[in-house]
């Protein structure tokens, strides 16, 4: 009898266990997991650095400075973009376009060194080449100075030279007397053109040179010195340093025939 009322107090709390789980289940809530939240695409970013120090734009829009070595992050949309950084003096610039095309970074580095290094050297190189076209003026019109003063005093003391020089002729003294006849010669003095024929058609203090003599006396008979006619007449009838032409040396005797050399007119006299 005792174990039919513990087996019947077992099954009526089973029952009653069973009627309470089942009115549980019929009022209490149901809980539904949380949906988890969509993540928003990262909205693409413009990373901009400088070598130097620079103000610097996005799309013409001003964006502040940058310190050397530095960089600014800005937000931007997909596509293309400008970027100019200019250096702080204003003197260097760059111009950079940037395509943007997905989301995230997107680093854009300025170099304004090299700009800058450029510039400074082609400026150093106009220098230097205007300093040197100075220069070459200075040295181009000293030079004009030192030959006009050169010409000034071959002109102004052509005729004392002549005179110095005629007198070491006389005495024989030719070494001496060439410098002083070429510098006068130079100079306009046509005696000394003349004279210094001389010195080349007889080997005087020089080695024979009748090519050397020819236009020293065209020189001399062009200039009006009818000696220097005479002595080129000589070179053409005798064939020194030219071609003999009878004809060119009775031309060049006659005009210093005419010009009171006598030897000339004895000379035009012996061609007839």
């Amino acid at each position: 009898m005792r174990i039919r009322t513990i087996a019947g107090w077992v099954m009526v709390t089973a029952m009653t266990i069973t009627a309470l789980s089942a009115l549980g289940q019929e009022e209490g809530p149901i809980l539904l997991p949380k949906p988890k939240p969509v993540a928003k695409p990262a909205s693409p970013t413009l990373l901009v650095m400088c070598d130097l120090a620079c103000n610097w734009k996005l799309d013409g829009e001003a964006k502040g400075r940058i310190e050397a070595g530095g960089s600014a992050k800005v937000k931007v949309e997909l596509g293309q973009h400008m970027v100019v950084a200019v250096t702080e003096d204003g003197a260097d610039q760059v111009k950079q376009l940037s395509e943007v095309k997905t989301t995230g970074q997107t680093v854009v580095s300025i170099e304004l060194k090299p700009v800058r290094d450029a510039r400074l050297k082609t400026d150093q190189e106009a220098r230097d080449k205007a300093a040197q076209e100075a220069k070459d003026r200075a040295a181009q019109e000293q030079a004009v100075r030192d030959e006009t003063a050169r010409l000034e005093d071959l002109h102004d003391h052509a005729a004392e030279r002549f005179s110095q020089g005629k007198a070491l002729y006389d005495q024989k003294r030719f070494d001496e007397a060439r410098p002083l006849f070429e510098k006068s010669c130079d100079g306009g003095e046509m005696r000394s053109c003349a004279n210094l024929g001389l010195l080349y058609s007889h080997g005087q203090g020089v080695s024979q040179d009748y090519a050397q003599a020819r236009p020293l006396y065209q020189k001399a008979c062009n200039g009006g010195e009818m000696a220097g006619c005479n002595n080129l007449g000589w070179l053409y009838a005798n064939g020194y340093g030219v071609a003999k032409d009878y004809a060119q040396a009775r031309s060049l005797y006659q005009k210093a025939c005419n010009g009171g050399i006598e030897q000339a007119c004895t000379s035009l006299h012996n061609l007839r």
